[in-house]
């Protein structure tokens, strides 16, 4: 980029002409002058592709030879009236800037703009990205020598932007010859006449400037390795690439970053799934983040497929919890766990993924509240389901369960007696009584075992309860089942 600057005062003029050939490197060639006559007899001398110059030193002449140049301008000015901002649309300029010139913007103009192709492009034809495409995908043996060209290669963070990046890059001007080659997902590009700490640097310009310019994400992945085929190199810059998935966007990922992965069952076990239904159930959100929380630890990694599986088994306990809430017939909540599934199988970064979870699941939560707030959900129903759960346990009881269920222990004996027809104790012994007829026929367990076994802390009375309902003492029971066998 050729650059020409215009200002009566040379220290400001020194000032910005340092900053941006510090920011655009070699490659940005910057001239300054004081008067109007130096600036007219540069340019009918010069190529110049950008003007940055006082509107007040812009004369007619001036301008005439900036539009023989195709060069763009921009305008400066200590004074903001006016007639200064006419001047600079009859000028054509595509800012104004009132000085002090604020170098950011500065620097961000200058490099959104299209720079008018007057000397060999940076990118190379199309034939020679047609060989790059031919020597990493066809297998070819020649060795690619990286002491004065780098190899790497550019992710957007959706497939719709290669076109605009793969665009935006030919009007660069921090490479003085590039190669770039776009493919569905990435670009791969070749730079010449760059080591690798130049190519850094540059790289963390790019990411920089590309979210600053277009509100989206880019990663770069660089080959820091030894000279061999174009091939290997692309197939270990693309492994380092899935870092990603850990890390996230705005990265610059060198080939020689090796991932050791740690193991992790993809399936939830009998212990976690259980600590799923009752953080769930108890609306325990701190102990969910933690639990999701260790998936994202820096120093460890897993199989990007184990951990996808491990979240779908996560999400089936979710989706139990949003069935016994009948959560489901709402259908803004139906369309997000759809969405949150999809995400889970396809979401490019981990950390997103986790933090859907955690708001879908707080999501849920609250309906559930909600839901028992207005009585609307059927804690009758909630109530069976923890005694079909529970009846082996002697703690069991009407107030264990309302305080499980987060209401009162009368309300809840009312809402049983009116739903079941029979008080909750009665149906806790029903159930137990159930259960141990079928330990009495189906085992040779003691008859205190089976009292045990079945929720009843006293013998006498689980035999008093049994002879109650059955008519018979549960050894008779079993001696009848047995003869008649």
């Amino acid at each position: 980029m050729h650059i020409l600057m215009v200002d009566r005062d040379m220290a400001e003029l020194r000032g910005m002409e340092w900053y941006l050939t510090t920011y655009l490197s070699s490659n940005a060639e910057i001239y300054c002058v004081t008067t109007n006559d130096e600036a007219l007899h540069y340019l009918q001398n010069h190529i110049v592709n950008v003007v940055i110059g006082d509107i007040e030193l812009m004369n007619e002449s001036i301008r005439l030879a900036i539009a023989q140049q195709s060069a763009l301008f921009i305008a400066t000015t200590a004074q903001p009236i006016f007639l200064h901002a006419m001047k600079a649309i009859q000028l054509q300029a595509v800012q104004l800037f009132v000085k002090p010139v604020p170098l950011d913007a500065l620097k961000k103009i200058l490099l959104s703009l299209t720079i008018p192709k007057v000397s060999t492009p940076p990118v190379i034809n199309d034939a020679t990205n047609q060989s790059l495409y031919k020597r990493i995908f066809l297998h070819d043996p020649a060795i690619f020598e990286c002491k004065t060209k780098q190899f790497f290669i550019i992710e957007p963070d959706h497939s719709t932007q290669i076109l605009p990046l793969y665009n935006w890059l030919l009007t660069l001007p921090i490479f003085t010859e590039l190669i770039a080659n776009p493919l569905h997902k990435r670009i791969l590009c070749i730079a010449h006449n760059m080591n690798l700490q130049q190519l850094t640097l540059s790289a963390r310009m790019l990411i920089e400037e590309w979210h600053m310019l277009h509100d989206s994400y880019i990663n770069i992945g660089i080959y820091d390795g030894l000279d061999t085929t174009l091939q290997k190199m692309y197939n270990d810059t693309k492994k380092a690439l899935t870092l990603r998935f850990y890390k996230g966007y705005k990265q610059i990922i060198f080939s020689s970053e090796q991932i050791a992965f740690t193991p992790l069952d993809p399936l939830l076990t009998p212990d976690e799934q259980q600590f799923w239904i009752q953080s769930l159930e108890s609306g325990d959100i701190q102990a969910i983040k933690q639990f999701l929380q260790r998936l994202t630890e820096t120093s460890t990694y897993y199989q990007q497929g184990d951990v996808r599986i491990h979240l779908t088994s996560i999400l089936a306990q979710i989706r139990r919890f949003m069935m016994k809430y009948h959560l489901q017939q709402q259908s803004k909540i139906e369309a997000s766990y759809r969405k949150l599934f999809n995400l889970i199988l396809e979401g490019p970064i981990l950390y997103s993924i986790i933090q859907e979870i955690t708001l879908f699941t707080q999501t849920l939560m609250h309906s559930v509240t909600m839901s028992k707030q207005q009585l609307k959900a059927d804690y009758s129903e909630l109530a069976t389901e923890i005694v079909y759960r529970d009846f082996a346990d002697t703690s069991l009881s009407l107030h264990s369960v309302a305080k499980k269920l987060g209401v009162s222990a009368n309300y809840l004996s009312s809402l049983f007696s009116k739903k079941q027809g029979i008080p909750f104790k009665r149906y806790v012994q029903n159930v137990r009584i159930q259960q141990a007829l079928k330990v009495l026929t189906e085992t040779n367990f003691s008859i205190a075992e089976v009292a045990q076994m079945n929720g009843f802390e006293d013998v006498n009375y689980f035999i008093k309860v049994f002879k109650q309902q059955q008519g018979t003492t549960p050894y008779r029971y079993r001696s009848q089942w047995l003869s008649e066998q």
